[in-house]
């Protein structure tokens, strides 16, 4: 049985010496390269056609969260395993959102973490893997993944600018369409994501990452 192919992808030099010294005492696991900096990840992906990065979200040069989609679109196949030390429900929704197949705390268990990666690689599963701890703190994560994945880009900016206090006049001048399609995608939000007030519609949000954004950002 071939081995998974793990890259590494994490600024801090111990803490990616820690987990390379993890998986190297798992036999059907090899660490195949590692990465400082988002753009040598990029780099050493194309290089070394990992199965599997595991990927730190927050990282110099290019972040990890838009590591993820350049990742998506140049190495469709390599599977992406998103390690953070924060231990914020927006974080661990948006890199799920934005195409990650797993995420994690680097606070993870050897077990666990093996277990994740093997996951991963096999893509067997039709939902992304999910560390134990996340869920727990939030127990509906991938319903809310879910429902974002279910959006056009388009209904995520007026869901960001409704959060910003905007009324419909104004977000279709910001957007630059009619205050008829304003409301459309506002309705069509609701259905979507079975939301009665523009008050869930912010909370939304805020609680997907939304709100942390800029509109060209959102995809």
């Amino acid at each position: 049985m071939a081995k998974i192919t793990v890259l590494l992808a994490e600024d801090h030099d111990l803490v990616r010496a820690g987990f390379k010294a993890i998986l190297q005492t798992v036999s059907d696991l090899k660490v195949c390269g590692e990465a400082k900096d988002g753009l040598e990840c990029l780099e050493l992906v194309e290089a070394k056609d990992p199965d599997v990065v595991l990927l730190d979200v927050s990282m110099p040069k290019l972040s990890g969260m838009n590591a993820i989609k350049q990742l998506k679109s140049a190495a469709p196949e390599t599977k992406i395993l998103v390690l953070t030390a924060a231990e914020t429900p927006t974080i661990w929704q948006e890199v799920l959102v934005s195409g990650a197949d797993g995420v994690a705390l680097k606070s993870i268990s050897k077990k666990e973490l093996v277990s994740g990666i093997q996951q991963v690689a096999e893509g067997e599963e039709e939902e992304p893997f999910v560390h134990s701890d996340i869920l727990k703190a939030m127990p509906h994560i991938l319903q809310q993944v879910s429902f974002s994945k279910q959006l056009s880009a388009r209904e995520k900016q007026v869901i960001k600018l409704v959060a910003e206090g905007m009324r419909t006049k104004e977000i279709a001048e910001v957007l630059g369409i009619s205050d008829r399609t304003v409301s459309k995608h506002r309705e069509n939000i609701m259905i979507k994501m079975g939301l009665d007030t523009p008050a869930d519609m912010a909370n939304y949000a805020t609680q997907s990452g939304l709100t942390r954004l800029e509109l060209e950002e959102i995809s």
